[in-house]
């Protein structure tokens, strides 16, 4: 028997019986460093994978199970979204990729341009961290005006695109490295983001042709809003004239 490294308790097994603590030896690797700071950070632990692709196959399914209790099985929502989040900016990182710089170069635009429009643009590129709530937000409101018949209230709705952005930022970020290679290929993004969420709307709601038309529909509406909105706010944000930022440049 060897005695705790943290309390002291003598034991044999696999974990102290006294505080619960992991038998260890002296010292660490940069392994466990690593894996404690995803763990508590992203809780790698819990069932990524599992969310992602069930909620893929059946987003509406996934939600209501979250929402009934079923809170073991699943990564939770904003967990989820974060890690969506921060893969995606170490994917920017790694490939010293920018998705504005990357869209105005495949239309053979001048990307070193310092317009007012680009600014607002980088950085809302960058921030996407703190922009795209924006957008779940909007989604949730919408989607109780739209579908009021789906007993279900703003906030457990905001929960179903909270795991509709996280599961479109995987995907999404996993193609980073074709587009890098292809910009043209820099619809692909949206194409994924809109058919993602549309899917994710369809799936909520009893499956109609109604209801397919107005998830069709509210998607894309709501997103150009966002992007609207973010973009007014953060030309406040920036102090540059709201008009010079909606003003295409001849330069």
């Amino acid at each position: 028997m060897q005695p705790c490294a943290n309390c002291g308790q003598a034991f044999d097994s696999a974990f102290c019986p006294a505080c619960g603590q992991k038998r260890s030896h002296p010292g660490i690797k940069l392994g466990e460093v690593i894996g404690d700071f995803a763990s508590g950070i992203f809780n790698v632990d819990a069932p990524i994978l599992r969310t992602f692709r069930e909620y893929i196959v059946g987003p509406g399914k996934l939600t209501r199970a979250f929402l009934a209790g079923k809170r073991k099985a699943y990564t939770p929502p904003v967990r989820y979204f974060l890690f969506g989040v921060a893969y995606y900016f170490i994917m920017r990182w790694l490939l010293n990729w920018d998705p504005v710089d990357s869209a105005v170069g495949a239309t053979n635009g001048n990307v070193a341009s310092t317009t007012p429009a680009m600014q607002v643009n980088h950085w809302m590129s960058r921030n996407v961290n703190l922009l795209i709530p924006i957008w779940l937000m909007m989604l949730a409101t919408f989607d109780r005006l739209l579908f009021p018949r789906t007993e279900l209230r703003w906030v457990e709705r905001l929960v179903h695109y909270l795991f509709a952005a996280g599961t479109y930022l995987l995907v999404a970020t996993t193609l980073i490295p074709v587009i890098k290679q292809w910009p043209m290929l820099q619809l692909v993004n949206f194409i994924v983001i809109f058919g993602l969420v549309i899917w994710a709307c369809i799936g909520l709601h009893r499956r109609s042709a109604w209801n397919v038309i107005k998830s069709l529909v509210m998607v894309p509406v709501s997103f150009f809003l966002y992007v609207f909105l973010s973009s007014l706010l953060v030309a406040l944000l920036l102090g540059i004239p709201v008009g010079e930022v909606f003003v295409r440049s001849n330069g």
